[in-house]
Parts: structure tokens; C-alpha cells; sequence
């Protein structure tokens, strides 16, 4: 005879449900669920209020309240198999907004290093000039401030009067002025260096401030060393210390979290359809992420090419070129040429 198989009781069933959601809150305490799965059910939430709440009762709470109580009321909100599965579901749609955001956040992360899709790239080369084209005003102001103040100290130096300078660089309200017309030439030269390196620190060669950033590293390298930083960083890599690879990769993996927030604000902008605050939240994430992409592109250069300052020398030595004291351009280029095979 075949066994019947008892039902369970109602205690042991509110049991397995209690278990379920306690191993379920354990695990959404784990670091992973907390930085993949919290960000998607905050923003399912916003996108399933969004269309209850609308624009015109944007900020009422009452409603928002209500529907939720209707919905609790519901005999089958109650039953088990009913939460487990809504609750497998949500975690398992929360996981997919924040891979599908991971995704979206490459794209960003090429937007702002400037390396656009074709469809863009009439875009890219017009931003490109432009953005050359203000950093050449700027550095040939500083350049005629620079030559101002080398003729205004060489006419101190033999105890003549100043001359005039032939070209109001700074303007008659510049920091530092001396009057109308008479600009200090010291003070022009710093706030014009800074105005130009807030452009890019060489000539830009790409739409964005960030992108440019990270060329200007591997220029002021050469132009210093006269090392190909794209032969040279994968062999310097390796006489890293373990120091130095961790103060990379945090950089380098900043760079990569900003970028994915500013999914997140792109994200955002789909229940700002129906619900106008989530604009507000979607510019503010935005806003955020931008400026501490910014931040982490200039650490991540800035990292890099100190790298090649403190241990250029090692890599010489290590190839077998000789170095016995200050890195020079003649011992970079020999780098250059022992790396570069030829090619």
C-alpha cells in the first residue's frame, strides 16, 4: 500500500516560510548582494511608485500607502508559494537592472575617456577642435605672459624702469593687478597656466577632459623620458610593489564605480516620465559620478606616471641599460627602442 503523505501542519509551514526569509536576509547581508542586488530593488521601487504617484501627486505618500495596503489585503499576497516566488522574482529582476547597469556603465566609461561610437565621431572630432582651439588661446596668453615678466625682471635686473607691456594679457580687473592696464605679470602667468591646464595639460586629442587626461600622461612621459608608456607600463608593472599595484587598481577601479553610478542616473531617467522627482535623482547621481570620475582619471594618470618618475630607473636597469643616476631622455629613448623591437 502506498503511503499517503501527511499535509503539514499549519505551524510547520509558517515555519518554512520563516526560515526561507531569514536565510534571505542573511544573505542580503553579504557585501555582493549588497552592492549588485540593493541598488536594483531601490530602483524597482522607484519605478513601480512612479506611475501610482505621478507628477501631479508626486510627493503624496497617502496614496502610495493605500495601494500598497490594497495589494497586502489581497488573500493571495499571503499565501507561500505566492512570497517565496514573488521574492525569488524581484531579486532575481534586481540582479538583472544592476548587471544591465554594469553594462551601461562601460559605455559611460568610454564616453568619458572619449572613445566614441562612429555615430558620434562627427561629434567627437568637432568637440575635439574646439576644445584645441580654446587650449591654444590659452597657452599663447600664457606663453605672452611668461615673455612679459622675463622682460620686466630682465629691466629690473640692469635697474631700468619696467616696460609697459605691449598687450594687457590678464585684463585691467586680474588678480594681482597693479591698476588699470598695469597687470602683474607674475600672478598673470599662474592664473593663466592654471585657466589652460583646466582645458587639458597638452594639446587635446579627444572630446573629453578625462580622455585627454590620460593621453597627457603617456605625453608628458615621452616628451620628459622619451618612453613609449604603452611598450613600458606592462614591463614596469611587474617591478611594482605590492604597494603600488593596490594604489593603481583602487584608482583604476574607482574610475569604474563612478562610471556605473552614472548608469545608475541614466536609469533613473525612465520613471522621471511619470514621476518628475526621479529627474532630480537622476541629475544628482549623475553630477556625482562625473565629478568623481574626473577625480579618479586624474589619481589613475597621476599614479602612473609617478610610477615611471620613481622606477624608470629600475626598468633600465632591469633591461640592461645602464642608469646610474637620474633617468634621462637619452636612457628612455634607448628603452624605447629595446621595447619597441623594431616596431
Amino acid at each position: 500500500m502506498r503511503a499517503v503523505r501527511r499535509p503539514a501542519a499549519p505551524g510547520q509551514v509558517g515555519w518554512g516560510v520563516t526560515t526561507f526569509l531569514a536565510t534571505l536576509g542573511g544573505k542580503l547581508a553579504d557585501t555582493w548582494v549588497s552592492l549588485l542586488v540593493l541598488p536594483g530593488l531601490l530602483y524597482l521601487a522607484v519605478l513601480s511608485a512612479a506611475p501610482v504617484l505621478g507628477h501631479r501627486h508626486a510627493l503624496d505618500h497617502g496614496l502610495l500607502t493605500a495601494r500598497i495596503d490594497a495589494l497586502a489585503d489581497d488573500p493571495a499576497a499571503h499565501a507561500p508559494g505566492t512570497v517565496i516566488v514573488f521574492g525569488v522574482l524581484l531579486l532575481v529582476a534586481a540582479a538583472g537592472v544592476s548587471r544591465l547597469t554594469a553594462a551601461l556603465g562601460a559605455g559611460v566609461e568610454r564616453l568619458w575617456l572619449g572613445d566614441w561610437p562612429a555615430a558620434l565621431r562627427p561629434a567627437s572630432r568637432a568637440l575635439t577642435r574646439r576644445r584645441a582651439t580654446r587650449w591654444a588661446a590659452a597657452d599663447a596668453a600664457h606663453r605672452r605672459a611668461v615673455a612679459a615678466t622675463a622682460l620686466r625682471f630682465a629691466a629690473e635686473s640692469r635697474g631700468e624702469p619696467a616696460l609697459e607691456p605691449a598687450l594687457d594679457v590678464a585684463g585691467p580687473d586680474a588678480a594681482g593687478s597693479e591698476g588699470p592696464g598695469h597687470p602683474d605679470p607674475a600672478a598673470d602667468t599662474v592664473g593663466l597656466n592654471d585657466a589652460r591646464n583646466r582645458i587639458a595639460l597638452t594639446r587635446p586629442a579627444r572630446p573629453t577632459w578625462m580622455g585627454d587626461r590620460l593621453l597627457a600622461a603617456d605625453a608628458r612621459v615621452h616628451r620628459t623620458y622619451r618612453i613609449d608608456l604603452t611598450s613600458a607600463w606592462p614591463r614596469l608593472w611587474l617591478l611594482l610593489s605590492d604597494t603600488a599595484h593596490a594604489e593603481v587598481r583602487a584608482a583604476r577601479s574607482a574610475l569604474t564605480a563612478a562610471a556605473r553610478r552614472a548608469a545608475w542616473g541614466l536609469l533613473y531617467l525612465l520613471p522621471a516620465l511619470w514621476w518628475w522627482p526621479a529627474a532630480l535623482i537622476a541629475v544628482v547621481t549623475w553630477g556625482g559620478a562625473w565629478r568623481q570620475g574626473r577625480v579618479a582619471v586624474h589619481e589613475f594618470a597621476e599614479l602612473v606616471e609617478s610610477a615611471v618618475d620613481l622606477h624608470g630607473r629600475d626598468l633600465a636597469t632591469a633591461l640592461g641599460i645602464p642608469c646610474e643616476e637620474q633617468l634621462t631622455a637619452t636612457t628612455g629613448l634607448a628603452i624605447t627602442r629595446t621595447l619597441r623591437k623594431g616596431t
